[in-house]
C-alpha cells in the first residue's frame, strides 16, 4: 500500500503492474489528487471496507491475478449501494472483454483502453467528480 497526501477524500488505485500503479499515483498527487494505491485487489478492500466513507473514486486494472477488475469493483458496489464512488476500469482488452451490458449493470462510470495517456486519466476523474 502506498499513501499520498491523505487528507479527507482519496482515490484508490488498484493495479498489478507496479510501474503503472506508481505512474498513476505519481501523478496524480503532482496534481493534488490524494491516493492510495494497491498492488493486489484483496489488500485494496481490506483497506476500502475501513475506509468506504472517504473515497470518492476507485481506478483499477481488468486482470488481475488475485481477482478480476470486475470482481473488484462489484464487491466496491456491494458497500457503495448508492454507487457515490465513481469507478473506472482500465483495460488493454476493453473493446473484446466488457461488454456493454455488463459495464451498465456494474454502474462502470468509465472506461479507459491502454495506453492512457495521464492527461485523459486526469481528465476523467475531474469529469466524474466535478458537479454537473
Amino acid at each position: 500500500m502506498e499513501l499520498s497526501n491523505h487528507t479527507d477524500n482519496y482515490i484508490l488505485l488498484v493495479d498489478d503492474e507496479k510501474d503503472v500503479l506508481d505512474l498513476f499515483s505519481e501523478y496524480l498527487t503532482s496534481n493534488s489528487f490524494n491516493t492510495v494505491s494497491f498492488d493486489n485487489p484483496v489488500k485494496a478492500l481490506e483497506y476500502f471496507y475501513k475506509n468506504t466513507n472517504n473515497c470518492s473514486v476507485v481506478i483499477t486494472d481488468y486482470r488481475m491475478p488475485q481477482m478480476s477488475g470486475l470482481d473488484f469493483l462489484k464487491k466496491i458496489r456491494e458497500k457503495d449501494i448508492d454507487q457515490k464512488i465513481k469507478t473506472i476500469i482500465v483495460s488493454a482488452y476493453t473493446k473484446t472483454d466488457i461488454p456493454y451490458e455488463i459495464s451498465y449493470i456494474m454502474k462502470i462510470d468509465k472506461i479507459l483502453e491502454k495506453p492512457v495517456f495521464l492527461d485523459e486519466l486526469k481528465t476523467e476523474i475531474q469529469k466524474l467528480i466535478v458537479p454537473h
